[in-house]
């Protein structure tokens, strides 16, 4: 019987996802011109990060002579090892992508803990909860990454995107938090409960669905900060021990002085990906927050 209650539950949840999906919110924001400028570098990124690995080849193979100018052979030449600049770079993007989106899968799976299931409950789990948060708030995010991987030896880039992860989450659960004490007040959920609905389906059926594009800002966010996050770590050697990302790469350019008549291509590269990539990603979310929100939607819903 609970198991056809969970079925249930998971059905409507998606119904009504996927009712709010289609709503006029995504008439919206492919209306506003920052939102689907963002979107499609952002794609066309994420593209390069899965295809290129696929057509380039090895970023290890050593074969060729360091710090060439790009050509047909090397589009964007050769670093100081003699390895592929443009295959590293498609690597590292799709390794950077990997760290980004563990790193989030686990900070929104801890602000949907902290900012929704505690504050939905009350009582104690909502105090501890928020006592938690705020120690996380004012714990300095960065110099912690760095001290937690400096004590690392061996650093896969799964561990990169879990210690991101763990430290990805507090600005959004507090957010989400406030969020969900103010919904839990509303006639529609006083009435669930009236209905008999166990708080659990209250939460994913009514509360969380109403809450679906804060969510989705939260996550565009939260994977652009994470992206920056292991790029800024990477770029002074603490990052993944034996993989390539996008902070790899820049971290490379820096120690072997490759800035210079053949090595530009080996920095600008990486950088402008990097941007492309994080601040496609933070303005899309940022974009998302303009549009749907229905306090700022007056003033930039004409974009």
């Amino acid at each position: 019987m609970s198991e056809k209650v969970r079925s249930g539950s998971f059905r409507l949840l998606t119904t009504k996802i996927l009712e709010r999906v289609r709503s006029d919110s995504l008439k919206l924001l492919m209306k506003n011109k920052n939102f689907v400028g963002s979107f499609g570098v952002v794609l066309l990124v994420v593209a390069l990060g899965m295809v290129g690995p696929l057509v380039s080849q090895s970023p290890h193979d050593l074969s060729s002579k360091n710090f060439l100018s790009p050509s047909w052979d090397h589009i964007l030449g050769t670093d100081e090892l003699g390895r592929d600049v443009f295959a590293e770079l498609v690597h590292g993007i799709r390794n950077s992508l990997f760290i980004g989106l563990v790193a989030i899968a686990i900070g929104l799976a801890v602000t949907l803990l902290l900012g929704g299931l505690c504050p939905y409950k009350g009582g104690a789990a909502d105090g501890m909860a928020n006592i938690l948060c705020n120690v996380f708030l004012t714990l300095p995010l960065t110099p912690l990454l760095l001290i937690i991987s400096a004590s690392l030896q061996v650093r896969s880039v799964l561990i990169v995107a879990v210690i991101v992860g763990l430290f990805n989450w507090p600005g959004g659960a507090r957010i989400i938090r406030s969020q969900v004490l103010s919904l839990k007040e509303r006639n529609f959920v006083k009435l669930a409960r009236v209905t008999g609905k166990s708080g659990k389906r209250i939460l994913f059926e009514e509360i969380f669905p109403n809450m679906l594009a804060l969510i989705f800002i939260r996550m565009f966010l939260q994977l652009g900060s994470a992206i920056l996050a292991e790029s800024g770590i990477s770029l002074i050697g603490l990052g993944p021990s034996k993989s390539i990302t996008i902070g790899i790469i820049l971290h490379n350019v820096i120690t072997s002085s490759a800035i210079g008549d053949t090595g530009w291509a080996y920095l600008i590269a990486p950088g402008l990906v990097l941007l492309a990539l994080s601040g496609g990603l933070i303005m899309m979310g940022s974009t998302m927050d303009e549009v749907l929100n229905p306090r700022l939607r007056g003033g930039f819903a004409r974009l």
